[in-house]
């Protein structure tokens, strides 16, 4: 590792002097429902830009002082406004919760394929969804109440049963099962099962702790048949390990690709070496190379190393294909991340195809990725629903969350992908 003497006394030198006079405030910005709101503009003295939150809600302001007031913007939420406090100074607990607006639909042209809603309920309000083969399942706020709806993919009701408003989130894991899940709980959804092909009422099977949950299946990232992945981060998240395990296998799991981002390691490195880890250091994101499976095959986005590794269940190499959509080469030659893309892809099954999207000011377009040339395709734009939630893909429709009228009601919209 290459580094000269110069830098590391003159890195040292200017982190010990700005640690004087810098006071760190980090936190997140949330909705109602405690999810993280993405593009949120953060202010100082009501004008000065100084944070704009990722994909988690976070943010970081390096001249903080206790009394400074700063103020939250976003195009789809209410402005929010807080006084920073003295604990807040180099803590990571803050929590700044922003109201969704009450406002029209921008006005949209309206197109053969423009997006349209796919579940329509004047007195319900979409919390959140997900969509497996058998259909689509949402959770609904209606009044003081809420409830777990199951659809068929026309948009007809297949199933419907009340749950305690505390539950905030669906989530699909790796197996094709569902859990509703709250601050505290998980409960899988199943089905009352008739035993001639039919199911019946829908109900709450193997409920868990949370923690327990999390435990369980959080670093489970991809399922075929009797085989499942595991991921693992090391080094400050910046080295990915994935292993191999058998159901019912008390073996060992193998250990079935490794993925090092080289450069962010030597940033850490050096960072370990000249004292600027400590209590202001913020622990770098996860290095973005997820790992899907479809029919037989595993397929790795190595967005580190610039490839797609398609691997048969046995964890051999089948395909290695370039991947480079997510960088543009500079005026010198050099490779750099686009930072309109924002590190997350969607699956769709049902097709085998896999698609991302890049945002500029807050304006989604959708692109589909080419396996073998590692490039993308444009596909359509949500030019009229800035900041569309949850989007997700199946069998060629793409689904998000998107507020309607004037009650602050969020609904499901629908529109095929071209």
């Amino acid at each position: 590792m290459k580094k000269s003497v110069l830098l590391l006394s003159l890195f040292g030198f200017i982190h010990f002097a700005s640690a004087q006079e810098h006071q760190i405030i980090q936190g997140y910005c949330k909705d109602e429902n405690g999810k993280a709101i993405e593009n949120v503009s953060v202010y100082v003295h009501d004008s000065l830009l100084v944070s704009v939150t990722d994909e988690q809600g976070r943010f970081t302001y390096g001249f903080a002082k206790e009394g400074m007031k700063l103020r939250f913007a976003h195009m789809v939420f209410e402005p929010a406004y807080y006084t920073i406090k003295e604990k807040d100074i180099n803590g990571k607990g803050l929590t700044v919760r922003m109201k969704t607006k009450s406002h029209e639909l921008l006005e949209v042209t309206v197109t053969a394929n423009a997006p349209h809603i796919a579940f329509d309920n004047p007195v319900m309000s979409v919390i959140d969804y997900t969509i497996r083969e058998d259909g689509i399942y949402l959770i609904v706020y209606r009044r003081r109440n809420s409830a777990l709806l199951h659809l068929s993919f026309d948009g007809d009701t297949l199933n419907e049963m009340p749950i305690s408003s505390r539950y905030k989130r669906l989530n699909k894991d790796a197996f094709g099962n569902i859990y509703a899940l709250n601050d505290y709980q998980a409960s899988q959804i199943g089905f009352i099962d008739y035993g001639n092909g039919k199911k019946g009422m829908m109900n709450f099977y193997n409920s868990m702790s949370r923690k327990t949950f999390q435990d369980k299946f959080s670093t489970i990232l991809a399922a075929i048949d009797s085989v499942y992945i595991t991921g693992r981060y090391f080094y400050y998240n910046k080295e990915m390990g994935y292993y191999r395990h058998r159901l019912g296998n008390d073996e060992e799991p193998e250990p079935l690709h490794y993925i090092v981002d080289e450069e962010a390691r030597d940033d850490i490195w050096l960072l370990l070496h000249t004292g600027g880890i400590g209590a202001n250091f913020w622990v770098t994101d996860p290095i973005y190379n997820p790992i899907y499976a479809i029919g037989d095959k595993f397929y790795i986005f190595a967005y580190t190393d610039r490839e797609t590794i398609v691997l048969d269940k046995e964890g051999n190499e089948l395909e290695l294909h370039p991947l480079t959509f997510h960088q543009y080469r500079k005026w010198n030659g050099k490779m750099e991340p686009d930072r309109r893309w924002k590190q997350k892809m969607m699956m769709d099954a049902a097709r085998k195809e896999f698609y991302t999207f890049f945002v500029t000011d807050g304006i989604y377009t959708l692109k589909r990725i080419d396996l073998k040339t590692g490039t993308v395709t444009s596909v359509m734009d949500l030019s009229g629903y800035p900041f569309a939630q949850n989007l997700r893909i199946h069998d060629g429709v793409l689904y998000f969350i998107y507020p309607t009228g004037m009650n602050k009601r969020k609904a499901l919209y629908q529109v095929r992908v071209e």
